[in-house]
C-alpha cells in the first residue's frame, strides 16, 4: 500500500488481499525492522507509578511541586470538571490503565476510589474539589518526570503525546508519517499515514490485524471503536500497543514498541493522547489575537558611562546617594570588530530530552545561571566597538555550545554585538547573527567556537501547563543576573506567534532573558510587558526560535 499526503495526488493502490495485508504490515511494523540501530548506550529507565503511601498518610508533594493553593491554576482546572483530564491524571498517578475516553463509568470510579485510598481518604468514588486538585498535581508531576511532550503534524493536524525522556530521536518519513525512538532502540513510536479505504477494505484490514499470528508478532487484544480500533500484541520480549483512526481523506495509526513489563503508565498515556481531527488537514487557524491591551516591548537598557572628569572625581552636580557604591569605571576590552562564526554544532531540534528533576528556586537558579548572558549592542568607532555611551544591553540564553536566543530589538540599529557576564566586561566576546526575524522579534546569535560553558533544554510549547511554576532569569539591571518567580498565567498567540504569559516579573533589560520551568527547561524568551498593568508579562515560546532557523 502506497502512502500519500492528504490533498495531493493519490498514487494507484494495489487491490485485493495483498493490499490489505500490506496496510496491516505498515501499522504493526511487519515489514519494518528497527529503523534506528542500537547505539550501545544503556536504555533509559522506564517511568513507573510511584508506590502508594501507607494507609492514612497523604502522599508528599515533593520539592518544587505545584502546591495546591488558590493561586496556582489547579483550582481552575479542577473546577472545569473535565472527566477526560481526570482520567489522564488517574493514569499518570498509577491508578488506571484504561484509555481516557471522557466517560465517568464504574471503572473510572474504581480508579478514583483507589486514588482516595492512596491519599488516606474515604473511598467514595466521588472526588471533592481538594481531591481533584491533588490528583491533578500528582498527574502533572508524573508527566513532568517523563518529560511528556506532544508532536502535532502541521499538515494533517493529528497529535501524539510521548515521553521526551525516553524517545529522544526523531525521523520524518513521507506522507506525514514519523518515527520516534530511544537511543538504544528498545522503544520506538511509529506513526503511519495511509490512503483511505472503502468500508469493505477497512473491514478486511481490521480482520487481518485481529488474526495476526505469524510466529513473530501476535495480537493479544483488539477493540473496535466507532471509526477505528485499538490493538495490543507481543513480539518476542517486546510488547506493542497501537491505534488506528479512519477518516474520509486518510487513515492515521501508531504503534508503540516497548520492552515487556515496562512503561506501565506510558502505554495508556500514549494511547489516550493520540488525537486525530474529524477532518484531516492543517490545524484550524488560531482565533484572532486576544485583545488584551497594547503590548509594549520590554526595551533593552540604554547603557551609559558617567563622565568622571580627568581626575575621576565625577561631575560637580550632586547626585542622590546610590543604593550601593558604584563600580569603578571598567577598562574597556578591545574585541575584534567581527567574529568569523559559523555553525560548528547544530541547533537543537525537537523532540529533545528534557530535565525532569524538580528544583527549589535556589537550585533552579544555580542550574541555569551559567546559560544566561548579558548582550551588548553598540556602534563602531573605526574597527572597535564604541562602549562609552549609546549602547544597549539585554540578555540571551544559550541553547547549545554555540548558539543563544535573544530578542532582535536588543540588537536593532547597532553595528557590534557581544556577550559577557563579568561586570567589568573582561570576558566580552563578539557574536554574529544567525537568524534575525525582526517582525517576530526572534534572533539567534552565535559565538565563533562551540565553547559556551552551559546550555539549557527546550521544552515543547504544547506541553506547557497553565498554573505551573515559572521563573525568569535575566539581567534587568544590565549586569546582575536576577531570579523572578511566578506562574504560567496563559498561553496566547500574537501576530501569528506563540507566547507564554507569566506573572513572573520582567523589567527593562530583561529582554532576551529566559523563562524556565521548575526543572530548568526553557519555556520562552522574555519579551513583552503589558502597558500600565502589573504581572502581565510575555515570553516568546522557545520552540518558535527554531522555526525556519535552518542549519
Amino acid at each position: 500500500m502506497n502512502k500519500s499526503s492528504v490533498g495531493g495526488r493519490r498514487p494507484a493502490r494495489r487491490k485485493g488481499s495483498l493490499a490489505v495485508a500490506s496496510v496491516a504490515a505498515l501499522i504493526v511494523g511487519l515489514m519494518a525492522p528497527p529503523l534506528l540501530a542500537a547505539s550501545g548506550k544503556g536504555g533509559l529507565p522506564s517511568v513507573k507509578a510511584r508506590p502508594a503511601p501507607e494507609a492514612g498518610v497523604p502522599e508528599a508533594g515533593g520539592a518544587g511541586g505545584i502546591a495546591p493553593d488558590d493561586g496556582n491554576g489547579l483550582r481552575e482546572l479542577a473546577a472545569d470538571d473535565d472527566t477526560r483530564k481526570l482520567q489522564l491524571a488517574l493514569i499518570w498517578a498509577g491508578h488506571s490503565a484504561r484509555i481516557a475516553d471522557g466517560v465517568m463509568d464504574e471503572a473510572t470510579r474504581g480508579a478514583v476510589r483507589a486514588f482516595q485510598r492512596a491519599i488516606g481518604e474515604r473511598a467514595t468514588g466521588e472526588l471533592t474539589e481538594d481531591q481533584k486538585i491533588e490528583l491533578l498535581r500528582q498527574g502533572m508531576t508524573a508527566r513532568a518526570e517523563a518529560g511528556w511532550t506532544s508532536y502535532i503534524n502541521q499538515d494533517l493536524g493529528y497529535r501524539v503525546g510521548y515521553p521526551g525522556i525516553l524517545l529522544t530521536r526523531a525521523r520524518a518519513t513521507e506522507g506525514g508519517s514519523r518515527v520516534l525512538a530511544s537511543d538504544d532502540g528498545a522503544r520506538r513510536l511509529e506513526i503511519e499515514v495511509i490512503d483511505p479505504m472503502s468500508d469493505r477494505e477497512f473491514e478486511a484490514f481490521f480482520q487481518s490485524v485481529r488474526g495476526l499470528d505469524d510466529g513473530q508478532k501476535t495480537i493479544t487484544r483488539i477493540e473496535r471503536g466507532a471509526r477505528g480500533f485499538l490493538f495490543e500484541g507481543r513480539e518476542g520480549r517486546q510488547h506493542f500497543i497501537g491505534r488506528v483512526e479512519r477518516r474520509a481523506r486518510a487513515i492515521v495509526g501508531f504503534t508503540y514498541f516497548h520492552p515487556a513489563g515496562s512503561d506501565g503508565v506510558i502505554v495508556p498515556a500514549i494511547a489516550s493522547e493520540f488525537e486525530v481531527p474529524d477532518v484531516l488537514g492543517p490545524p484550524e487557524p488560531p482565533p484572532p489575537d486576544t485583545e488584551v491591551g497594547l503590548y509594549e516591548k520590554n526595551d533593552a537598557r540604554v547603557g551609559e558611562t558617567p563622565d568622571r572628569g580627568e581626575d575621576g572625581a565625577g561631575p560637580d552636580v550632586a547626585e542622590p546617594a546610590p543604593a550601593r557604591p558604584p563600580a569603578p569605571a571598567p577598562s574597556r576590552p578591545r574585541p575584534p570588530a567581527t567574529a568569523d562564526a559559523r555553525d560548528l554544532v547544530p541547533l537543537p531540534s525537537l523532540p529533545m530530552a528534557v530535565e525532569t528533576q524538580p528544583l527549589d528556586p535556589a537550585g533552579l537558579f544555580q542550574k541555569v545561571k551559567d546559560s544566561v548572558w548579558v548582550v551588548v549592542a553598540s556602534p563602531m568607532r573605526g574597527d572597535l566597538p564604541y562602549l562609552e555611551d549609546g549602547f544597549s544591553q539585554g540578555s540571551a540564553v544559550a541553547v547549545s555550545d554555540q548558539h543563544l536566543f535573544t530578542n532582535c530589538h536588543v540588537l536593532e540599529d547597532q553595528q557590534f554585538f557581544g556577550i559577557f557576564r563579568n561586570e567589568d566586561m573582561s570576558d566580552l566576546r563578539p557574536v554574529t547573527v544567525k537568524l534575525m526575524d525582526e517582525d517576530g522579534d526572534r534572533c539567534i546569535i552565535r559565538v565563533d567556537k562551540p565553547d559556551l560553558p552551559a546550555h539549557v533544554a527546550i521544552r515543547s510549547h504544547a506541553d506547557v501547563v497553565i498554573g505551573e511554576r515559572a521563573y525568569t532569569v535575566g539581567a534587568p539591571s544590565g549586569l546582575d543576573l536576577t531570579l523572578g518567580e511566578g506562574l504560567v498565567s496563559s498561553k496566547r498567540r500574537h501576530k501569528g506567534q506563540q507566547y507564554v504569559q507569566t506573572s513572573a516579573p520582567i523589567s527593562p533589560g530583561s529582554s532576551g532573558g529566559g523563562l524556565f520551568d521548575n526543572r530548568g527547561n526553557l519555556l520562552g524568551i522574555t519579551t513583552f510587558m503589558l502597558r500600565d498593568t502589573q504581572a502581565l508579562n510575555f515570553a516568546i515560546a522557545a520552540e518558535e526560535f527554531l522555526r525556519d532557523a535552518g542549519q
